[in-house]
């Protein structure tokens, strides 16, 4: 898998785009040597019911029981 980084894939998108479709291949866009997006082919394999995990998504769902013995 290749990996660009955003400033390069900005100068050849379409040069990219076109190998992906091609290839088959994914391409990694990087931007500050962090992944930030994943280009795939429109056929791909990828599963509609799969869950795309989000940073932050369980915020503030979870409870602190203190007293665990205590009848609730």
């Amino acid at each position: 898998m290749q990996t660009w980084s955003v400033t390069e894939f900005k100068a050849q998108a379409l040069e990219v785009l076109e190998q992906v479709a091609q290839t088959g291949e994914p391409v990694i866009v990087t931007k500050a040597g962090k992944a930030i997006v994943k280009v795939i082919p429109y056929g791909a394999q990828v599963s509609e019911d799969a869950a795309v995990p989000v940073p932050g998504k369980l915020k503030g769902t979870v409870l602190e029981e203190i007293d665990i013995v205590s009848p609730l």
